[in-house]
C-alpha cells in the first residue's frame, strides 16, 4: 500500500513539474492577460506599462501590469458581487492596515467620486512607505465591473506619480 502511495506521489509531482512551464506560459502570456483586463473593464493601458501575470480562480479573476521600471504595479481584482468593501470601509483598511508591516505611515490624501459604467465608485489615493524607506502613492478604485465587483490598484512611487495619467 505504501508503495503505491509512493507511485502516485512521485507520478503527481512529475507531472507537476512537466505541466508547470505551460502553466507559467499561460499565466504570463500577454494577449491573454490584456483580454481578461478587457473582459473585467474597458480602459486604456496607461504607458510605461507591461502585463505581468493573471489568473482565474473560481469566480475570480486577477489581472496585473508592472511598471517598465519595475517599480510600479497596476491590477484589477473582480471578484463576485459584494466580496470587496466599499469605498468607504477601503479608505479605513488603507490608513488602519496592519497586517502588512512592510508598508507603514499610511495616509489617504483624497477621496473622491467617480462614475465608472454608469455607477457611482469611489476613487481613494493614499500615500505609504515601503520596508525600503520609498514613498509610494496608491490608487484604489471600487466599482462594478462586467462580471463582478472590481478592485482597480494603481501603486506607484511617489516620484513617479502622475495625477494626469490617472485621469
Amino acid at each position: 500500500m505504501l508503495r503505491k502511495i509512493l507511485f502516485g506521489a512521485g507520478l503527481l509531482a512529475l507531472i507537476t513539474i512537466a505541466l508547470a512551464p505551460g502553466i507559467w506560459k499561460t499565466l504570463t502570456d500577454a494577449v491573454r492577460i490584456n483580454a481578461l483586463a478587457q473582459r473585467i473593464a474597458s480602459f486604456e493601458l496607461p504607458e510605461g506599462y507591461q502585463p505581468d501575470y493573471a489568473v482565474e480562480i473560481l469566480d475570480y479573476t486577477i489581472v496585473a501590469y508592472k511598471s517598465v521600471a519595475q517599480r510600479g504595479h497596476l491590477a484589477f481584482l473582480q471578484t463576485p458581487s459584494g466580496v470587496i468593501p466599499t469605498g468607504t470601509v477601503l479608505e479605513g483598511y488603507l490608513v488602519n492596515n496592519t497586517a502588512a508591516a512592510t508598508w507603514r505611515e499610511a495616509s489617504v490624501l483624497r477621496t473622491e467620486t467617480r462614475t465608472i459604467r454608469d455607477q457611482s465608485a469611489t476613487m481613494t489615493i493614499s500615500d505609504r512607505i515601503n520596508g525600503e524607506g520609498q514613498r509610494y502613492r496608491s490608487l484604489n478604485l471600487v466599482f462594478e465591473g462586467r462580471d463582478g465587483t472590481t478592485l482597480l490598484a494603481i501603486n506607484q512611487p511617489e516620484t513617479q506619480w502622475n495625477d494626469e495619467a490617472i485621469e
